[in-house]
């Protein structure tokens, strides 16, 4: 009888695809992960026809290489988040180290290598306005090679609907207490503890879950499946559209003249607008747009996007590459 190693050995299945591209089986784990994030390895493994510990190994090198990401997902509001911002950020010297070196603050949710006035971006999430600034400034602006930060602050999220999140958000407020559970007056310090563990690898065992929270296993295991039951935590499934997906993406900061809810109600009908926020500093609007080509991306920011009224300037920051890949905002 062939031994399960064998048959991996020579399966065409499990081999990676040539140049780093996914082939048919890292898309179709994308996608059943996507559905479900926790769905475990013999589960995902029947389904590709691979056993559970190749499929194990599949995860780790799209998760290694940025393809994926699984997290836990819980309303800003009800870990204290309540103050966000998208900041721009030219360098002086090599973008890619100061990249790096911003993926690795805890704040930061989301850090895009970019194209247009801005060497970077990067999106902050606070507890309040207080945090917010301290880190700008210790921070941000102490990173070596940073020469210049725009903080542009989130006054709403009118929508969030990226590809894949199988999540929509259209409504005003603030983006801490816009949408997702209410906090409730149960979720305590150990809960905490839990969620901040899942919201670095949704699919962590109850093993390494009670490991790293310091929460006893019984307890950990009883507590996730409760906010799992509740909704209170979401295991959600990001995915890199720079390698798959649309492949081309990008921010876009509008100005508008006139009521700006006009103007939002055209671009949440546009299917490439996946995100639409308002804010301060020299925007009412940003944007994140995914697409299909380059040639898309031109025909959406300079005919499609020009022809709203109200929309008096486009600015559009193309991605490059994503150093880290957002999770606070899939509670959205």
């Amino acid at each position: 009888m062939e031994t399960s190693s064998q048959s991996e050995t020579r399966s065409p299945k499990d081999s990676k695809a040539p140049g780093g591209l996914l082939d048919a089986v890292d898309r179709q784990l994308v996608e059943l992960l996507v559905a479900d994030g926790r769905a475990g390895y013999a589960e995902l493994g029947a389904r590709v026809e691979l056993s559970g510990d190749a499929v194990r190994e599949r995860l780790k090198r799209l998760i290694a290489d940025d393809v994926i990401k699984v997290v836990g997902s819980v309303s800003p509001a009800t870990v204290g988040l309540d103050s966000f911002a998208l900041v721009g950020i030219t360098v002086s010297g090599p973008a890619l180290p100061v990249a790096r070196a911003l993926a690795e603050l805890p704040e930061a949710d989301l850090v895009v290598q970019t194209t247009g006035m801005f060497d970077i971006i990067i999106e902050l999430v606070c507890r309040d306005d207080r945090e917010m600034l301290q880190v700008l400034d210790e921070s941000v602006r102490s990173v070596l090679g940073v020469h210049t930060c725009m903080a542009m602050h989130y006054l709403s999220v009118e929508k969030y609907a990226p590809e894949g999140s199988q999540q929509l958000l259209v409504g005003g407020g603030r983006p801490g207490n816009s949408a997702g559970p209410d906090a409730r007056g149960d979720f305590d310090d150990a809960d905490r503890a839990l969620v901040a563990v899942l919201q670095q690898d949704g699919r962590a065992s109850f093993k390494e879950l009670a490991e790293q929270s310091g929460v006893p296993y019984a307890s950990a295991r009883r507590r996730v499946l409760r906010l799992l039951e509740r909704g209170e935590v979401r295991i959600v499934t990001i995915t890199n559209q720079l390698l798959y997906g649309r492949r081309v993406q990008a921010g876009v900061g509008l100005r508008v003249q006139g009521p700006i809810p006009d103007v939002v109600q055209y671009l949440s009908d546009i299917d490439e607008v996946e995100v639409v926020a308002a804010t301060t500093g020299p925007y009412d609007l940003l944007l994140e747009v995914s697409c299909a080509s380059r040639a898309d991306l031109y025909r959406l920011t300079g005919t499609v996007l020009r022809q709203i009224s109200g929309i008096t300037s486009t600015e559009t920051f193309s991605y490059i590459d994503v150093h880290k890949l957002p999770y606070t905002w899939t509670a959205l």
